[in-house]
């Protein structure tokens, strides 16, 4: 495959193999060339796909596609105007294209989703970068050499949009920097719907410089591999909804494993994708892909009657015309510019301790290192460096996440969501049967969060129903996951 976009220095007769049908002219202009000689506007892209080539010119709000074979450019073409964003309209030019070259359906359904993405990369404007002036630079500097900088962010974080949960805000914003480590960090935000996982996430966005955050909806199975070769490099990547990337579940772990992406096209030349990325992304779902799972930090939002309670405070406070000091997001982005993409040194890792239950865990340890990494990089300007210029990382460093991590890790089962766990605990401590209400209501969760944290843990055969209801009542099955519950080195160990 090859994918242009096209010089604009290039006149528009160059720019198609043969002119299209004065029918697709754009407007005559003042001062344009006469009607005989029709003005057609130059391509979006053109793109080369398995022997044929898809050229796209834009015409109103729909484009024009011209599909060709390669290598032979007289032979009859197939021309259409399309809205290439409405699926249904592209399932139907698929068909009529794969009718007319003698292809499969699903084959140019694939090629026609990978012009798509090339030209809305080519239509899309990326943010300048930004030339701090001395008086911002100062300020900037300024908060970066200040104290409890993590605190400061989860509190500007609260102030641009998200009530409560202070360690997922703390989490999340080192997940944010850690995008300029040589290995960053992922999470996924798991709760069900309407807990606010947009909201951390809009949050996070507004904190970022916007050249450094990529805000998507849906990533499609190639469109990493043509994002273009230093567009995602230490990028944060937020994606609203985890469905919204299972096309793209192996590019993403690959980035996520190998800091880069490589493809290689018959008769082309090898195309390269820098990394790393950070990523972040929601979802309501109860089963994840275990892959994409064993790479992120699970981040369970509160569904609690109090955390809606400081919602519908803030929202009420809101209407009210109440307006909390809002924090400046202009002197946070320019405080992430201001850090470096350093490599850091943790020269305590050796007495840092972390499960051994199962090889999740090996991720595990890979996570709180990470971690501290993230949290000494956003420090880097009250850091020492060693001769080799990495960042030194402290006791404050570890004591920080230790702090985020202990609660989540000292509540947490083998191979059980964190909520999964929860429910579990509550059943054994409880010591009778409970029913899901019962049990909602024990945990401070919602019916629907507790039902589907029960499916989990009948699936693992962990518990068990009694016979009778309504309602169904759950009792504890199997003890033996149930133990002391893990916990990190203390941070005095370390100091």
């Amino acid at each position: 495959m090859s994918c242009s976009l096209p010089d604009p220095t290039t006149s528009s007769d160059d720019a198609f193999a043969s002119p299209l049908s004065p029918l697709y002219a754009a407007p005559r202009s003042k001062g344009a060339a006469p009607k005989d000689r029709p003005v057609y506007t130059p391509p979006l892209a053109v793109v080369e796909l398995d022997g044929l080539t898809y050229t796209v010119t834009p015409d109103k709000r729909k484009t024009v596609v011209q599909v060709r074979f390669t290598t032979d450019a007289s032979a009859p073409g197939f021309t259409d105007r399309v809205d290439l964003v409405d699926f249904r309209r592209r399932q139907r030019l698929a068909r009529d294209v794969a009718d007319l070259f003698g292809r499969q359906d699903r084959e140019v359904l694939g090629h026609l989703a990978v012009v798509l993405d090339t030209v809305e990369r080519s239509t899309r404007q990326e943010p300048e970068a930004v030339v701090l002036t001395p008086e911002r630079k100062r300020a900037a500097m300024k908060l970066l050499k200040g104290s409890e900088l993590l605190e400061r962010a989860a509190k500007a974080l609260e102030s641009v949009g998200h009530v409560g949960e202070p360690e997922s805000k703390r989490l999340g914003y080192l997940v944010a920097t850690s995008r300029l480590l040589r290995r960053p960090l992922s999470a996924i935000l798991r709760a069900p719907s309407g807990c606010g996982k947009s909201q951390l996430l809009e949050a996070l966005e507004a904190l970022t410089p916007p050249e450094s955050v990529t805000f998507l909806s849906r990533v499609t199975a190639q469109a990493l591999f043509y994002s273009g070769q230093d567009h995602l490099k230490h990028k944060l990547i937020l994606i609203d909804e985890a469905a919204g990337s299972t096309e793209a579940d192996y590019s993403i772990r690959t980035l996520q494993s190998k800091g880069f992406l490589t493809l290689q096209s018959p008769g082309k030349p090898p195309m390269r994708v820098e990394g790393p990325i950070a990523l972040m992304s929601g979802t309501t779902s109860a089963d994840l892909n275990p892959e994409n799972l064993s790479r992120c930090l699970e981040l369970t939002l509160d569904d609690s009657p109090e955390q809606t309670k400081r919602i519908q405070v803030a929202q009420r406070k809101a209407w009210a015309g109440g307006k909390a000091r809002a924090a400046n997001v202009q002197l946070w982005q320019d405080a992430q510019r201001l850090l470096e993409p350093l490599p850091v040194v943790i020269p305590f890792a050796e007495r840092l301790r972390f499960p051994t239950r199962s090889t999740h865990d090996r991720r595990g340890n890979a996570k709180l290192l990470g971690l501290v990494a993230a949290h000494a990089l956003l420090n880097q300007h009250q850091r020492e460096r060693d001769a080799g210029g990495c960042v030194v990382a402290t006791a404050e460093d570890y004591t920080a996440v230790h702090g985020l991590l202990q609660p989540v890790l000292a509540a947490e089962i083998s191979e059980l969501t964190p909520r999964a766990a929860q429910v579990y605990r509550c059943l054994d401590e409880a010591g009778e049967p409970l029913s899901r209400r019962d049990i909602a209501q024990r945990i401070r969760c919602g019916y629907n969060t507790a039902k589907r944290a029960l499916v989990d843990l009948l699936a693992q055969e962990l518990v068990t129903t009694l016979p009778g209801g309504p309602p169904t009542l759950y009792r504890v099955l199997d003890r033996s996951v149930l133990g002391a519950s893990p916990s990190l080195v203390a941070p005095k160990v370390v100091s």
